[in-house]
């Protein structure tokens, strides 16, 4: 279960409540292209996030009238929904173990002196993995629920996810 999402447009209430796989393909999509740090870059991005979440009901004209606290609380809500709920069951799918590259008291020395052998491999972007990691749930539900791609597409993310976990803890118990 997720908070409820909400905003007043031109006198007219919106409101989500639960999150479907296209909405947050769409959500990881746009996290994965906004590589900016300037605040009117990151506003665009949050504007088209929210289009995109209410299914483009409303224009981007539309949604820079929205009251200002009232954006940035929707928003907010949007991006916790989405990091830290969604984001944390698709880690409990798959589960993903963190691998941290252990210090040495002579990286420093090394460093200076020209002795590393391997450069550090640059990051990669958290948010192309959450996509390819949504690729493959939507391809094994399509496998376990016999459904189409449109169909898996039109799922809630939460429940798709809940019903995924307990399939792979169950999968051995009637062998």
């Amino acid at each position: 279960m997720i908070p409820e999402i909400e905003v007043t447009c031109s006198g007219k209430r919106y409101f989500i409540n639960s999150i479907t796989v296209e909405q947050y393909k769409k959500y990881v999509s746009l996290m994965e292209k906004n590589s900016t740090e300037k605040i009117s870059g990151v506003m665009f991005f949050n504007t088209k996030i929210m289009q995109e979440l209410f299914e483009n009901e409303l224009t981007l004209a539309e949604i820079g009238e929205i009251d200002a606290i009232d954006f940035l609380t929707a928003i907010k809500t949007v991006h916790f929904v989405m990091q830290n709920i969604i984001a944390e069951k698709l880690l409990n799918i798959v589960e993903v173990e963190q691998v941290e590259k252990e210090k040495s008291a002579f990286d420093e020395y090394d460093r200076e002196n020209g002795y590393e052998d391997e450069p550090e491999e640059p990051e990669e972007n958290q948010w192309k993995v959450s996509g390819e990691i949504v690729d493959r749930v939507v391809k094994i539900a399509i496998r376990l629920l016999k459904n189409s791609y449109s169909q898996c597409m039109k799922e809630n993310i939460v429940t798709l996810l809940e019903y995924l976990r307990f399939e792979l803890d169950t999968i051995n118990e009637n062998q």
